[in-house]
């Protein structure tokens, strides 16, 4: 054990080499601290012994943090402590005694004035990342010593993915089995996602250790051991029913027998399929009908009933596991095993990476990495790191830190883990406070901040008094509580009500009154009223200065701003909430667990955009116009039902809406139905939650908005929206709740949302409340591992729950140091479920109850003494009962601000200024012509036209060959073919992978099946066939020579239609066949997606997969069939758009490039048609456009040449 006593840093002689660790108490300066030794870095100062041996550059010094909103946080205030030495050295003298002791200890002040601003001005690309931003940096720069794909995606969401290999797991093992255990199974998990639920927070740790004890290995083995015992207990039973009946009535069991009152209920039970009895309320089970229990049940007189069924549920129940126990156990076991694999097999095929990944795949790089090269690249790269909240890493991250630093004997090399063990509270984020305790146990060099600058004096004393009451307050030996000291400036302002100080701890006793317990519900009730009584009377003295903060002399009142509410959970927030707005307190609440789509607005809006989809559907408009969002009175809903020309109006009304979305896009659309509906007014007039709801609709408004750039059509935006709704990513910053409001508003902030935080005066109102531990997951310290134990070992849950009491008081070691001035903490003799007339309190399971008293019980009597002899001792707490006089509702002030208004717009808009596509201008084609009209007039990668046309094609007959001919046509089906050659990668397209590759996006997409033949046929045909009749093939072509789905944007300066037809006309032969174009002038860009571009041989080509249905058979796809297609659909136009999309990027990229030499052409893949051993060609049309066409496109687009002399 390493029992080196930690020193107090300090920060000017901290030796910049070496691993070290910081602990860094609440309040004490920790961002400070870093960003002081980054500059000593940057300045490369220090003697012998503390400096690095060369000043650093700001891209190779490391500091690593865990979030977005820290790495920003940081990154600001770095460069502010640069941009303020840089001055100060400008100057030769600062006010910060820091940065004055280095100007004072360095000679050559110039040299380092050009340090720091080289540093300022590289601040934006800094070495400051989240943990993932680091990994993924090194995999990429380091990609041949890691071993790592160039092209891997990475994916930030991956539900969709585990949810599609949850499915194939359900359907894989549930489906086969007999109805008995697909009916256990249906009791145990409804859903494939709710079994996603059960083990997905455990699918990210590999070095999770499973338990499975006596657990069945496989479904024959729990057959053998569980379902032929039951078998033969229910089929006996049956057979010899009447017989059990009579014995059991006739043979002395008492009156209260359970073996006679659940006779029915047994009899019920054999009859059935199920698998486990629930024979009443109490759910009792076999137990009722074991030996043991019968002889219990028998009288003195009687004879105990014996019969060999009795014997056979003997047998049964002495299984260590339940039915349902052991068939959970090994379904999750192997759900948890599977699913994971599963899922990384899926990932690596589609060369796809999630932030787990770049973890593991980093780390196995330098487990790997046995000669030491990469492990040397990065640290040459860093030679420093800063690991700032190192509380809050795992054994995987640690453990790569640990491989680049090695043992930190290098005078060359620094690794400095910052954090403080007793802030450690995201274990559900996968953190492990035990990978924090092993480091400190390795680490030799350790220090501590011992000053806190955040709170006053007689705060900083309360929380020490609290934390110092028992031995070991955070229930391990290696996560010391080590008191700190008040600032000196510490009691330079302070909080006076009426004219008196505010004791720092104001502990709230709620006393049981019919009971000497408390329950759950009455305590969480007073509290609320407690907490908005107290807020309503401060913000109410406020109002005439009687509650102010004193500073330095000068008074300022309290604000609603400077309040804060500390919960653990939504319902206890909204409580909270609920408690304010009754007495007219405005507050938000903010909280990092809460997804927009678990909203009411979430729904209500789903059903408005179903409507809009569907305005003649008066079933579907129906539901949307009952939404609590438009708030339709009953009267006025009742009235449509009566009044025909009403109704009408609203389908009009909701037409309207689907054509603004067609033309404009959802959000516009969203934004005419609100402002049609007065939502806004409406809603901003519900002075409790109106701002909260508009929020989230907005919210919503801007993730559609988002979303539609990738859906192709309102229809797949609305099933997006739906499967959001049904699994909302609570990890998805982009979904967590936005602030409604940035008016001065009492916060409501959940606890671990609060961490890092500051507030002038704070509210702990549940501090006894807790939830005990349910899954059997806890940390074996012999081991050194984390273990999932299945077995049913009964103390495996008590030890999680141990882990989760030391993780609980930790929480409220975050909550009591979020306060400057004081904390108002709600306590009571708390005792959840039934209570006798005496009972001991539930308290020792709580954190408070731990700070106050270490026992197993606590009375509430116990819990009176302690909390007197804390309110005697110290005149900094004050005990109180909770506040609950009925005050009238808070008045707040007139705010007597200016009324503003926006200035008035004198300018000119340029309103022909477009975005358009080529759908949009071949639509003008198709106008013309008089031909269909595709739907949409935006370009979509992987989208054709004909696909929208060919929507409402179905099979003639539902007995069918399955070919590629037969295989649906329209919109789905036909992205979907292109979906296929976007997901193709080396690995998947072999001969033996591709066929569970075409599977397994089947699956994806909902076909069926039984395509996967026709699909593997038509992919290995073209990925085979000669495109140029010789040697160039899809399959032989290497991946970093093509470039899929290459998005491009033209310029284009008031361009004609009559000038682009007339020029297309001279040189495209198809051009002068097809249906002129008919646009107006175009003036803006024009958007495009290539499917494919690619170079061989020195050329590149552009290539496009064409999913049209010419024909039957392969002849139909001869050039002169596909040129007849080319003609109709203008695909002339697009080859022209995209060749010179390609010519203008090769002419900026490409030194001496040449389009003759260099522009190899263009192919188009009718993929319906396409054979590997085709001499003709089928299914293939090459052409090339001609140079001069290309660079008189060129010329047009730029407004470089009168569309009329070419």
């Amino acid at each position: 054990m390493n029992d080196i006593k930690p020193v107090n840093l300090d920060a000017l002689h901290f030796p910049l080499h070496g691993n070290r660790l910081i602990e860094a108490s609440a309040g004490t300066g920790k961002t400070y601290t870093i960003a002081n030794l980054y500059l000593r870095l940057v300045l490369g100062h220090g003697d012998d012994h503390s400096a690095h041996p060369n000043p650093l550059s700001a891209d190779r010094i490391l500091v690593v943090t865990f979030t977005d909103a820290a790495t920003a946080e940081l990154r600001d205030r770095i460069r502010a402590r640069l941009h303020k030495a840089r001055l100060d050295f400008m100057e030769g003298q600062s006010d910060d005694a820091f940065i004055q002791t280095l100007i004072e200890s360095l000679d050559r002040r110039e040299e380092r004035i050009a340090l720091l601003l080289a540093a300022e001005r590289q601040m934006d690309e800094a070495a400051v990342f989240t943990i993932h931003g680091f990994c993924q940096r090194m995999l990429r720069q380091h990609a041949f010593e890691s071993g790592t794909l160039f092209t891997s995606e990475l994916i930030t969401d991956e539900t969709n993915l585990l949810q599609q290999t949850a499915a194939d797991f359900w359907r894989r093992h549930f489906y086969p089995v007999e109805k008995p255990l697909a009916s256990l199974t249906r009791d145990l998990w409804k859903t494939p996602v709710e079994l996603l639920g059960n083990i997905r927070s455990w699918l990210g740790k590999d070095s999770l250790e499973v338990i499975l004890g006596s657990l069945p290995d496989s479904v024959d083995t729990f057959r053998k051991t569980y379902l032929d015992r039951i078998t033969a207990i229910k089929a006996l039973w049956q057979q010899d029913q009447q017989n059990i009946e009579d014995l059991l009535r006739s043979t002395g069991l008492k009156k209260n027998s359970r073996a006679l009152s659940r006779l029915e209920a047994m009899n019920e039970f054999v009859a059935s399929s199920g698998l486990q009895p629930v024979l009443s309320k109490q759910k009792d089970g076999w137990e009722v009908y074991s030996t043991e229990r019968l002889k219990k049940d028998t009288t003195k007189a009687g004879t105990v009933p014996e019969h060999n069924v009795f014997n056979l549920i003997d047998r049964l129940i002495e299984l260590p596991l339940s039915v349902k126990e052991a068939w959970s156990g090994m379904i999750l076991n192997q759900a948890l095993a599977e699913i994971r694999t599963k899922a990384r097999e899926l990932k690596q095929r589609q060369h796809q990476m999630s932030f787990d990944d770049l973890l593991i795949n980093l780390g196995k790089a330098l487990d790997n990495d046995t000669n030491g090269t990469l492990a040397n690249a990065i640290r040459e790269q860093f030679p420093v790191a800063m690991i700032d909240e190192f509380q809050d890493t795992d054994p995987l991250q640690y453990r790569i830190f640990s491989q680049i630093y090695g043992d930190g004997s290098s005078q060359n090399a620094g690794l400095f883990m910052i954090g403080d063990p007793k802030q450690a509270i995201y274990a559900f984020r996968g953190a492990d406070i035990f990978t924090y305790m092993q480091a400190r146990q390795q680490v030799s060099a350790h220090y501590t901040l011992g000053t806190n600058w955040r709170s006053t004096s007689h705060m900083v004393k309360a929380a020490n008094t609290l934390f110092t009451r028992v031995d070991n307050p955070f229930l391990f030996n290696d996560i010391p509580f080590l008191s700190v000291d008040a600032s000196p400036k510490a009691d330079s302002a302070r909080l006076l009500l009426e004219g008196k100080p505010v004791p720092a701890l104001q502990l709230w006793h709620q006393q049981g009154i019919e009971k000497p317990v408390v329950g759950s519900d009455d305590y969480q009730s007073v509290m609320a009223q407690a907490t908005a009584n107290q807020i309503n009377r401060l913000l109410t003295d406020a109002n005439i200065n009687e509650c102010v903060i004193e500073t330095n002399g000068k008074t300022a009142p309290l604000q609603a701003g400077d309040i804060a509410v500390l919960v653990r959970t939504g319902r206890q927030g909204l409580k909270i909430r609920d408690a304010l707005n009754a007495q007219n307190i405005a507050c938000v609440y903010l909280s990092n667990k809460e997804s927009v789509f678990d909203c009411q607005e979430a729904t209500d809006l789903q059903r408005l955009l179903a409507a809009c989809l569907s305005p003649t559907d008066e079933r579907t408009l129906r539901s949307a116009l009952a939404t609590p969002l438009l708030a339709l009175s009953a009267p006025t809903l009742d009235q449509l039902n009566q009044d025909e020309d009403l109704w009408e109006r609203r389908v009009e009304e909701f037409s309207r809406y689907k054509e603004t979305w067609d033309r404009l896009g959802v959000l516009p659309m969203l934004r005419q139905l609100i402002h049609n509906n007065r939502i806004a007014e409406r809603l901003l007039g519900d002075s409790s939650l109106g701002e909260r709801r508009l929020t989230d609709l907005l919210h919503l408004g801007e993730l559609l908005a988002s979303a539609s750039q990738e859906q192709e059509t309102p229809h797949a935006l609305l099933r997006w929206l739906s499967e959001h709704i049904q699994s909302p990513n609570h990890n998805a910053d982009e979904q967590q709740l936005h602030l409604e409001s940035e008016r001065n508003l009492v916060q409501i902030v959940t606890i671990h949302k609060s961490k890092g935080l500051e507030y002038n005066v704070c509210f702990l109102p549940f501090a006894c409340d807790f939830k005990e531990a349910k899954d059997p997951v806890f940390h074996d310290q012999k081991k050194g591992r984390t273990q999932l134990d299945l077995s049913g070992e009964s103390d495996s849950v008590a030890k999680a729950d141990h882990e989760r009491l030391a993780e609980d008081l930790r929480l409220m070691y975050v909550a009591i140091t979020r306060s400057v001035h004081c904390c108002y903490v709600g306590i009571a003799p708390l005792k959840k479920g039934q209570a006798g007339k005496n009972p001991v309190t539930d308290l020792p399971k709580s954190a408070l109850g731990q700070l106050l008293d270490k026992s197993d019980f606590i009375t509430p009597a116990d819990l009176t003494a302690h909390l007197q002899a804390l309110d005697e001792a110290h005149e900094f707490i004050e005990l109180t009962p909770p506040p609950l006089d009925a005050l009238p509702a808070f008045k707040p002030l007139d705010d007597h601000t200016e009324t503003l208004s926006a200035r008035t717009f004198h300018g000119r808009i340029q309103k022909d200024w477009w975005v358009t596509s080529y759908s949009a201008l071949s639509k003008t084609a198709h106008a013309a012509s008089g031909q269909p009209q595709p739907a949409a007039n935006n370009e979509q990668p992987g989208l054709d036209m004909e696909v929208q046309e060919e929507a409402a094609v179905k099979s003639e007959s539902p007995q069918f060959e399955h070919s590629i001919f037969t295989f649906p046509k329209g919109a789905r089906p036909g992205t979907f073919m292109h979906t296929l050659f976007e997901r193709l990668t080396p690995i998947n397209s072999t001969p033996e992978q591709i066929p569970q590759f075409v599977q397994e996006q089947l699956q994806l997409e909902g076909l069926g099946e039984e395509w996967t033949d026709t699909l593997v046929t038509m992919l290995t045909h073209c990925l085979d066939a000669p495109l140029d009749g010789q040697q160039l093939t899809l399959r032989n072509l290497p991946e970093q020579a093509k470039k899929i789905e290459m998005e491009f944007y033209l310029p284009l300066s008031r361009l004609k239609a009559n000038e682009l037809n007339q020029l297309l006309q001279q040189y495209d032969p198809l051009a002068t066949k097809a249906a002129p174009l008919g646009f107006s002038t175009l003036q803006g860009m024009l958007k495009g997606f290539i499917d494919l571009v690619f170079e061989y041989e020195g050329r590149w080509y552009v290539l496009d997969y064409k999913s049209n249905w010419l024909g039957e058979q392969y002849s139909d796809y001869s050039r002169a069939r596909m040129e007849q297609m080319m003609i109709e659909h203008r695909y002339d136009l697009q080859y022209q758009l995209y060749s010179l999309a390609l010519h203008r990027l090769l002419k900026t990229r490409l030194p001496g490039y040449d389009y003759e030499h260099h522009f190899g052409g263009v192919i188009y893949l009718f993929l319906r048609g396409v054979q590997s051993n085709d001499s003709d060609q089928h299914g293939i049309y090459d052409t090339r456009p001609k140079k001069a066409l290309i660079e008189a496109m060129d010329k047009l687009f730029a407004g470089e040449t009168d569309g009329g002399s070419h």
